[in-house]
């Protein structure tokens, strides 16, 4: 069977999307014969990887991949970012060529999947939408439109949902995200959730608990300094414990703001580091870890559909996590007693989740190992990535080796 996985991000990427979507071909490459059409590698910005061979990476993965100009979204307008998208997604699906069976779309960007379904829908394919996120609720929840871009924005989410109704197989990545979907009318039989994860090589890194650290407790937050996260409320948290240091690793729209407060008699005991692409310095930073932390923004669709991928990560790691939210991933984390879980938007509760985390190490302790159980038995990225491979054998015909088309 001939499968073309059409995504925006793609290792040597090392965002989640392009984690799980490189695991997503690593498995169907071993059943089907795959295609990738994507982008060359530049999230969060294309010179991260320019003394990287990512042609040779490509061409010793044993399934072709073709690639379009990097793209960069942060720093423009709604309507203008959404237009660039939309130029972006053309591109990719007019390279892909070829014959298909399936077409598998990963977004974002939203605007990949209508297009993905046209061009399968002409190949006479069946069509698989991976649905990471509800992009086109995010922007009516976060961002002041006025009647007109508010109208547009409904109108988008109605196509959307259409599409998904229409789709042969959606792959929603949180159970929360699937709960939804259901509930907007996509029917359960064409449904599998299949969640993030982390990797093997990941858990093999810190096979035991970690031992005493000596001198000033450290708080690290590594991940997207997007609008949903809200991460420059640890700015205002580390404020107010001045005997903690807090480390912020990454980049995004959120990330100039940050950098603004803290050139402008922010606190000390901040440093904002770049994005890392390298498994083994981001591993040296959790080991340098005492606490990890999360925070999510409190959105009717946040609180319904995220669990952030980085939380199996850190909890992989087996240091305390202080996760900040609300909705169903926290009602998760609370009852199994994984994480220490605050509600978000407020500084002085995020402060006081990371001083009892820090203080009660033994109970700090316990969660770690039952997050590390949690995530060896039910969230290793490798077997999640063989899920879908047998779903996809299972729905549409059976795997079988063979050259891309």
């Amino acid at each position: 069977m001939r499968v073309l996985l059409v995504t925006q991000h793609f290792p040597p990427e090392t965002a989640a999307g392009a984690k799980r979507v490189g695991a997503f071909a690593g498995s169907l490459s071993r059943r089907f014969a795959l295609r990738v059409v994507t982008l060359e590698p530049g999230y969060p910005d294309p010179r991260l990887y320019a003394g990287l061979d990512w042609r040779a990476q490509d061409a010793a993965r044993g399934h072709e991949v073709r690639r379009r100009r990097a793209f960069r979204p942060h720093g423009a307008s709604l309507v203008r970012r959404a237009l660039r998208e939309i130029g972006m997604s053309a591109a990719l699906v007019a390279s892909a060529g070829g014959r298909a069976d399936l077409v598998l779309v990963s977004t974002p960007s939203m605007f990949l999947a209508p297009l993905a379904w046209m061009s399968a829908r002409l190949r006479g394919a069946r069509f698989a939408w991976d649905v990471r996120d509800l992009t086109w609720r995010y922007a009516r929840e976060s961002v002041r439109t006025g009647a007109l871009l508010g109208w547009l924005l409904a109108r988008l989410e109605g196509v959307m949902l259409a599409l998904l109704r229409r789709t042969d197989l959606v792959i929603a990545a949180t159970e929360g995200l699937a709960a939804v979907l259901r509930g907007q009318g996509v029917p359960a039989g064409r449904m599998v959730t299949i969640p993030n994860g982390v990797s093997r090589e990941l858990l093999d890194a810190f096979p035991d608990p970690p031992p005493p650290r000596s001198g000033r407790p450290r708080v690290t937050y590594a991940g997207l300094l997007g609008y949903n996260h809200g991460i420059g409320i640890l700015v205002d948290v580390a404020a107010r414990l001045p005997h903690v240091d807090f480390t912020l690793v990454g980049d995004g729209p959120e990330r100039a703001t940050i950098e603004s407060r803290l050139r402008d008699g922010g606190p000390a005991n901040v440093v904002l580091r770049g994005y890392v692409t390298d498994a083994a310095d981001l591993a040296a930073l959790y080991r340098a870890s005492d606490v990890l932390v999360n925070h999510v923004k409190g959105t009717p669709t946040l609180d319904d559909i995220v669990f952030p991928a980085k939380t199996f990560e850190y909890f992989a790691t087996r240091r305390p996590v202080v996760h900040a939210g609300r909705g169903w991933a926290a009602e998760l984390l609370r009852e199994r007693d994984l994480a220490m879980v605050v509600p978000p938007g407020e500084p002085e509760a995020l402060a006081r989740g990371i001083e009892q985390a820090l203080a009660d190490p033994v109970r700090a302790r316990e969660r770690c190992e039952r997050a590390r159980r949690l995530v060896e038995q039910d969230y290793a990225r490798e077997a999640q990535a063989e899920r879908l491979g047998e779903e996809i054998a299972r729905r549409f015909g059976r795997g079988g080796a063979g050259p891309a088309p």
